[in-house]
Formats: structure tokens, C-alpha cells, sequence
């Protein structure tokens, strides 16, 4: 790309350059394209940002075997025949009759290297020649479709198929208690080091002990009946699967809970305790699994945290274990293993135990656990309860690592036919491990293993499917179990009202003025209510301890954001924060909490409210989105500001009638607000947090705050450093937030502030911003459009600083007192004016200070307006009532 940029340079030096590319560029002006969008749509930005230009030269580049062909037509489209053709070395030409033998040159060139491609490794034709001279490369291609056609097959099966809930069953009586089970073979040092510290787990239960042996000739029968004769022992003369030995323990069972525990396991203090307290906090649980660890020195290839993800590598498996995030607990996963899981008795007879079709062993459990699931029974992960594993200790001396590796390929696949009901899902997970296998048998070296397994895919024909029906969509359940949600357990319940608040972002580091007002309500919040907080994260991490001390739970989704926009009905925002994972996170929050009020935060939260039923729904507009998109196309008109605002407009408003009440920052937005309840609860700062300082500041020294996320502040610079900065003899000091860079390069097709000059200096995220606030003389807030409040405004005055805002800067602020409170300034050169003359005269200065001061301690506190809010909830809990 720079090189064809450079080229099209030399063509015409003269002309001004626009390139149309996905990523933005460092040279001429760049105009987006978005590959998620239709060729009609893209075209159409273009030519509205060409409007009433002549295009002189069009260039695109002939490459094969690369994709963009869209791209590629509206450079056609656009120039005509001014469009110059370019080769990958660069060599052009036009459609033009004088090219004639420039592009025979060329069609020649690209012929001769077609040829050479096909003819080398890599090439279809060098493939099948390959392939004639050895006909048994013709299988994996075969065994391949031959898979492909059997899915197929198996989907309009289950397509066909109606299926209803499974009946709750006339279940044995169970008495409250653990029932262990634990198979073995041949495993009596094994059990040596697992029964003495089992047992005094069990110490004060009521319990039973079954250990089935399945034709051990160690002596375990002999030593067990002397050493522990409390213990039931279930002997078969010859070896049973695991499931199957497993099912025998299963039938004796008489306790309400059963716990599967391998022979190979050894439990730490604590293991039992921790695994029942997950059936007091989880409604309706299925399992609970154990944290696994292992054997010092020893690679850990278990953890307990079983999930599938969503985007696995190729050629990986598709189920993993993850390490557990410090702090992390009761996370949901796939399943529990069948190794160090304790189980609901009556849920697992229910669901006939542990499926005997998988031999020997291995994805029994993940099949178990799914059928839990979709029966809406969850199973969660519990960090507390710990042991370490042997792994393989009775299989490995039974069967080669080449047998096990098939025998895990084959019981996958089993899986996917015999479990997985809805079509579409199957469809999506029987395409990737075909895909997967594939790839790996295709390899250089190739992989016998992944051969065998696509050859065993056709039996999809003959493999049973599990009776019974689906409470709990699939799709949703897989998005849970991702990986992509985890779950921090905070404060503990105080059985007061709970309230679950939804948020894009986690409120703390307080790198955004959302963040600040979300934390502090909360903080005020949790003196009267027992909070939920389920947010988005780009990363999974533990969580601050700040937002820990204020919640009961707080549950993260990974956020997967990619810059494949495509133009919907909605709006680009709306498109970004839409996630299964948030959904289904939200809606086992709900179950889990039973909250009575769920609050939004932010205008893209509110495709979440049916999430949230039967709680009463709070959408809390940090911003009037349409009204700020309003703000934007009065400034000029923008193709892209024009398709969002035209969006917003439309869920916005719809959004309003979807919840039962909404939040306004200021009294102008509670009046364009059109909703059935809406409450004015402006924005805040803590008083306690930002105070004025007697130290004298750096003079000359301005200051302004504003994450770039947020295109007005990125406006906001760009009007500054061009119509305010150049008239003043001052430095400016920018805190952009965090990626600032990031958000730049973005926004660079509308505004591109000249930051990278003399006097200006660009900080990232600022965990505290007090000391620069301190050094300044003057906060500017020259916003261009704003909705909502400026929370920056009102921390700038709380520490006592003089601030010179345009008047969308201090939008909302209605009660602020120009000359007096603020000083408000409409054009570049009377914003510079008026700081001139603060900076002139020190006394105009210091009386802005403390008139900013003692207004925002009259009006702003933070714990007055979670008064308000505390009244909000209330009336909406009465109204349920």
C-alpha cells in the first residue's frame, strides 16, 4: 500500500490524494472501507465524500488470489477510464489503445505465472497429478466429504425431529448426604494415597463410600475389606468402562449428592466444603467441579475450567481447560469432570447417569454435563476445592497414546451426533472438527490419528441420539461456557433488595466520566442494596478490589471488537456491545439473584432489557445519543454521522419504551426524553476526592481531559489546537485516555487534531488526575457537541480551578453562572481572549476558583443524588408490589 501511494504521488504531485482502503493511512485523506458492508453502501460513502470533485486518476492494484474485489470496483466505478491498473511490481497501465501492448505484456505475465503456480506444490493441478501418482492420497478428500454428507444427513435428522423437556421423574428417595464413587483397577497404592484424606472430608456428613473394582488382581478387594470395612466395595471379575463403573456406583448411590472421584485423585482441606457451598449459592445446580492441580514439576493439562471457545485455534481441540483468573469462582463451564465432581443425585438418575456408548473412556463427562445444561441445570467451577492429579495413572498402563488419541476423536464426534440437538449448532460444530481434522491429516508429516477420525465421522449415521428435549438453547449455552465469562464473588448477601447494573465498561479505574458516576452511586448504593454488576471487558482479569468491596458478585464477558462494521438497522455502538455471551451472563445473573431492579448503563445497554425480566429496568442516559448525533450534522454534514444519527434515532426511541423508567444527566435531556418515567439525576463529584489546593499553579500551563473514545473530545482538541491554541503563548496538556492512539486512527477520516507540536503534551489514561489538575491555570472544555454532562467540568471546579468552556462544554450545567461559576466563550478567538485575561489578572483568576469551588459543594455532591437515585428504586419496587 505506501508503495502504490508513493506511485500514484509521482503520477500526479499536483492533485490531492483520497484513499479507500480498510486501515487508515499516513498519507491523504482516507476514506473507510468496510468489508461487513454491502458494495452499494460503500460506493455511496465514497461519492458523498467526492462530492463535487473530478476525479482526475483511479489506481488499484491486479493481484491474484487476494480478496477486496469490491474494493476493487469502486475504484472502477469512481474513475472510469482514469483508473490505472498496477501490477505487484507496480507496472501500470490504462484502458486505453496506447496500452495495448502493456497489457498483453500483462495478461502474458500472469498467464506464465498461473501456469507456474498449478505446476508447483500448493497448485490444484500439481495436487491431482500427485495424487493420480499416489492413489492413496485420493482418501483423506474422500473420507472428508464422505463426513460432510453424513452431517448433512444427521442435521436434517434433528431438524425433523420435535423435541419436548424431559418429565421430572418419580425419583428413588434420596436422604440428605454424600454418596462417593470411586472406580478402580488394579489401583491400590492409588487408593493408599486417596482414603486418608478423603475420609476426614466426610467426617460430620452423612455418607457412603463405594469404591467399584473392576477385575483388579493388586490385592485392592483384600486390603480394603481389612483397612476400611465402612467402605462398600462393588467387585466385577473383568475390566468395565469408566462410564459403565461409574453407572454401577451410581444405582447403589442413596445420598442426595453424589461425588465421582478418581482413584488417582488426592483431595487438599476444604475440597467437600467448597463444592456444597456452590449448591447453596447456584439455583438449580447440576455439578460442581473441582479445581485440578498437579504434581510439582509436572505440566498442568487439567484445571477444572472446562470450556469450548469461541474461536479455537485451527487445529486445536475443541474443548480446553483454562488457568483461573485470581479471584475467580462459581464460573460456569461445559461440564464437571468426571473425576472430582460432586453431582445432584436426583438431576444425574434423572438424565440415566453417564452415557455407557463412550468406550473406554473420555468425553463421557462432557456429554453429561451438556445434557445438564440443556436442561437448564448449570455446572460451575469452584476455585476452593483443590486436587492434584495423576493423570493417567490407570489408562496410560492400558492403552497406547495412539489409542487414547483416537479414542478421543471418535467419542467427540459421538458427542456432537448423539448430544447436540439444534441443527444449526451441529451444523457449525460438525463443520469445524471436520475442518479441524482435515488440516492436521493434510499436514506434511501427516496425522494417522486425525485419517482415523474422519473416517470414523460417517458413523454419525448409526450413533444413537439421546432422548428428551432442550429447555435451554444451545447457542446460549455455549456462549456461557466460552471462556469468554467469569465470575468474581465479592461481599457476601446481606438478603437486602438487589440490584444488577449492566455496564460496556467495568466503572473502575475511573478512566471515563461514565466510570466516575457509575462508581460512585454504587458506592453509595451498596450502604442500602446488595449489588450485581455483569460488564463487558477487552481482557478477562481479576477484578479491582475497589468494585469487589461493592458488590456481591461481579460477572466480566470478554468483548471480542473488531473494526467489521457492518450498517445495519442499528447503530455501529449498538453492533459492537451485541454479544450471546452478555446475553446469556445476564439472563443466569437474573436466575441466580432474583434482582428486583436492573439498570442499563449507557444508550447501547438497552438492547438488553428483555434480558432482565421480571426486574424492573433503569436505562441510564449518559448521553441523548440522537441528541449528541444532532449536535454533530448541525456542525456540517457527514455521510457516516448521517447513517448513525438516522439509527439512533430509531433504537433510541424505541429503547425508551422498553424499560419502565429512564435517566436523564440534565433537565434539557429529561425533556427530550419520551418514556413512561423519566428522572432527572445529574452528575456528581466527590468532594471528599478533589479539593482546591493553596499551592499557586504553573502559569500559563491549560489543561484539558477527555478520553478520546469519545469523538467530541477528539473534536473538542482539534478546535483548539486550530482556532484557540495558535493565539496564545501557552502549553497545553492533554489526557487523552486510555488507547488514545488507537481512537485517533479511527477517527482520522473526520478529524485529524494537529497534536505532535511545540507546547502540547498527549498522556494516555491517568489513574489519578489530581496533580494535573493542580499544575494547570485554567481546564478548557471546548466541546463542539455534547450531551449529557461534563463530569471533568465539575471535578475541575471542585479542585478550584478556573475553567473557559464553549457552551457545549457546560451542556446541562444550566445553573452555572457565566463570568461567575465558568466563563463560556462560542468562537476560537473569544475562548483565547478570555484566557488571556484570566492569566492577566490573578485576582479575576483566584475569584473563578473559589466561586467554582463553593457552587459544586451547594449542588453536586455525589451522595445527594444517590439519595435520589435510592428513591428511583424504591418506587419502581413498589410499583411490582
Amino acid at each position: 500500500m505506501p508503495t502504490l501511494l508513493e506511485q500514484m504521488r509521482l503520477l500526479r504531485p499536483d492533485l490531492p490524494l483520497y484513499v479507500v482502503s480498510e486501515f487508515p493511512v499516513q498519507d491523504g485523506q482516507w476514506i473507510p472501507y468496510h468489508p461487513g458492508r454491502s458494495l452499494s453502501r460503500n460506493l455511496e460513502q465514497c461519492r458523498w465524500v467526492l462530492r463535487g470533485k473530478k476525479i482526475r486518476l483511479a489506481g488499484l492494484i491486479l493481484q491474484p488470489r487476494m480478496p477486496y474485489w469490491g474494493l476493487r470496483l469502486i475504484a472502477l466505478r469512481i474513475g472510469g477510464l482514469r483508473t490505472v491498473f498496477f501490477n505487484e511490481n507496480l507496472d501500470h497501465f490504462m484502458l486505453r489503445p496506447r496500452s495495448f501492448g502493456v497489457m498483453v505484456r500483462h495478461l502474458l505475465w500472469r498467464a506464465k505465472n498461473l501456469v507456474r503456480w498449478e505446476l508447483s506444490p500448493g497448485g490444484a493441478t500439481y495436487t491431482l497429478l500427485w495424487r493420480l501418482a499416489h492413489p492413496k492420497a485420493f482418501l483423506r478428500p474422500c473420507l472428508l466429504r464422505m463426513g460432510r454428507l453424513a452431517g448433512l444427513w444427521t442435521k436434517w435428522q434433528k431438524s425433523m425431529r420435535t423435541r419436548a423437556p424431559l418429565p421430572l421423574p418419580k425419583a428413588d428417595r434420596v436422604e440428605p448426604g454424600i454418596s462417593v464413587i470411586v472406580p478402580t483397577r488394579n489401583g491400590k497404592h492409588l487408593l493408599e494415597e486417596l482414603l486418608p484424606g478423603l475420609l476426614p472430608e466426610l467426617a460430620g456428613r452423612d455418607w457412603e463410600l463405594i469404591v467399584v473394582d473392576n477385575g483388579s488382581e493388586d490385592g485392592t478387594a483384600e486390603w480394603l475389606e481389612t483397612h476400611y470395612r465402612n467402605v462398600t466395595l462393588v467387585r466385577h471379575p473383568i475390566a468395565l468402562s469408566f462410564a459403565k463403573a461409574v453407572n454401577f456406583g451410581i444405582a447403589r448411590s442413596r445420598q442426595s449428592h453424589v461425588l465421582m472421584l478418581n482413584n488417582d485423585m488426592v483431595v487438599e482441606p476444604g475440597f467437600l466444603a467448597a463444592l456444597e457451598q456452590a449448591f447453596h449459592a447456584v439455583p438449580d445446580l447440576f455439578c460442581a467441579t473441582a479445581q485440578i492441580l498437579f504434581p510439582p514439576g509436572e505440566r498442568r493439562q487439567e484445571t477444572g475450567k472446562a470450556v469450548m471457545p469461541t474461536h479455537p485455534g485451527k487445529m486445536d481441540f475443541p474443548v480446553r481447560c483454562e488457568l483461573p483468573l485470581e479471584g475467580e469462582d462459581h464460573s460456569y463451564v461445559l461440564y464437571g469432570s468426571g473425576g472430582c465432581s460432586l453431582f445432584d443425585a436426583v438431576k444425574l438418575k434423572q438424565l440415566g447417569g453417564l452415557d455407557e456408548a463412550y468406550q473406554p473412556a473420555y468425553v463421557e463427562d462432557l456429554d453429561l454435563g451438556f445434557r445438564g445444561w440443556q436442561q437448564g441445570w448449570p455446572t460451575v467451577f469452584v476455585a476452593g476445592a483443590k486436587v492434584v492429579h495423576k493423570h493417567r495413572s490407570t489408562t496410560s498402563r492400558y492403552y497406547s497414546e495412539d489409542a487414547l488419541a483416537r479414542v478421543l476423536e471418535r467419542n467427540y464426534l459421538r458427542f456432537l451426533s448423539s448430544a447436540v440437538r439444534a441443527p444449526d449448532v451441529f451444523g457449525r460444530l460438525w463443520g469445524a472438527s471436520l475442518e479441524r481434522l482435515n488440516a492436521r491429516a493434510a499436514q506434511q508429516a501427516g496425522d494417522a490419528v486425525a485419517q482415523w477420525a474422519l473416517g470414523q465421522s460417517v458413523k454419525t449415521l448409526e450413533w444413537a441420539q439421546h432422548p428428551g428435549g432442550v429447555v435451554e438453547p444451545e447457542d446460549r449455552i455455549l456462549a456461557l461456557c466460552s471462556g469468554d465469562v467469569a465470575l468474581f464473588p465479592g461481599r457476601k448477601p446481606t438478603g437486602r433488595p438487589v440490584v444488577l447494573v449492566a455496564s460496556p465498561y467495568l466503572p473502575f479505574p475511573l478512566s471515563h466520566g461514565g466510570a466516575v458516576r457509575m462508581f460512585n452511586l454504587m458506592r453509595c448504593a451498596a450502604q442500602q442494596y446488595d449489588q450485581v454488576l455483569v460488564a463487558f471487558a477487552d481482557e478477562l482479569a481479576p477484578v479491582p478490589a475497589e468494585l469487589l468491596a461493592l458488590c456481591q458478585e461481579i460477572v466480566l464477558v470478554r468483548r471480542h471488537g473488531s473494526h467489521l462494521r457492518p450498517l445495519t438497522s442499528r447503530p455501529d455502538t449498538v453492533e459492537e456491545f451485541d454479544s450471546l455471551a452478555f446475553r446469556a451472563a445476564l439472563v443466569r445473573s437474573v436466575r441466580k439473584w432474583k434482582p428486583e431492579v436492573a439498570q442499563l448503563e449507557f444508550t447501547q445497554m438497552a438492547q438488553y432489557a428483555g434480558e432482565c425480566d421480571p426486574a424492573r429496568t433503569i436505562l441510564v442516559e449518559h448521553d441523548v445519543t440522537l441528541d449528541l448525533y444532532a449536535q454533530l450534522l448541525e456542525r456540517g454534514e457527514d455521510w457516516e454521522t448521517r447513517q448513525q444519527y438516522e439509527r439512533w434515532v430509531r433504537f433510541e426511541r424505541k429503547a425508551w419504551g422498553e424499560v419502565d423508567a429512564v435517566v436523564a444527566m440534565s433537565e434539557k435531556d429529561q425533556r427530550s426524553v419520551r418514556a413512561r418515567r423519566v428522572a432527572c439525576l445529574p452528575n456528581g463529584v466527590d468532594l471528599e476526592r478533589f479539593t482546591a489546593s493553596a499551592a499557586e499553579p504553573e502559569l500559563g500551563r491549560i489543561l484539558f481531559i477527555g478520553s478520546f473514545a469519545h469523538l467530541p473530545n477528539v473534536l473538542a482538541v482539534d478546535f483548539f489546537l486550530r482556532e484557540v491554541f495558535p493565539l496564545l503563548h501557552c502549553s497545553l496538556h492533554v489526557i487523552a485516555g486510555s488507547r488514545h492512539q488507537y481512537f485517533l486512527d479511527r477517527y482520522q477520516d473526520r478529524v485529524r487534531p494537529p497534536l505532535r507540536q511545540p507546547g502540547v503534551e498527549v498522556e494516555d489514561f491517568v489513574a489519578d488526575p489530581r496533580p494535573a489538575y493542580r499544575r494547570a491555570s485554567i481546564v478548557v472544555a471546548p466541546l463542539l457537541a455534547s450531551a449529557g454532562t461534563n463530569i471533568k467540568v465539575m471535578e475541575a471546579m471542585a479542585m478550584g480551578k478556573a475553567v473557559v468552556s464553549t457552551p457545549s462544554g457546560v451542556n446541562g450545567l444550566e445553573d452555572l453562572r457565566d463570568g461567575h461559576d465558568v466563563v463560556i466563550a462560542a468562537t476560537g478567538p473569544a475562548m483565547a481572549q478570555a484566557i488571556e485575561r484570566i492569566l492577566a489578572n490573578q485576582g479575576l483568576r483566584r475569584q473563578l476558583e473559589q466561586n467554582a469551588r463553593r457552587t459544586v459543594e451547594q449542588r453536586y455532591g455525589w451522595p445527594a443524588i444517590a439519595e435520589r437515585q435510592s428513591e428511583l428504586y424504591e418506587s419502581l419496587r413498589a410499583s411490582t408490589a
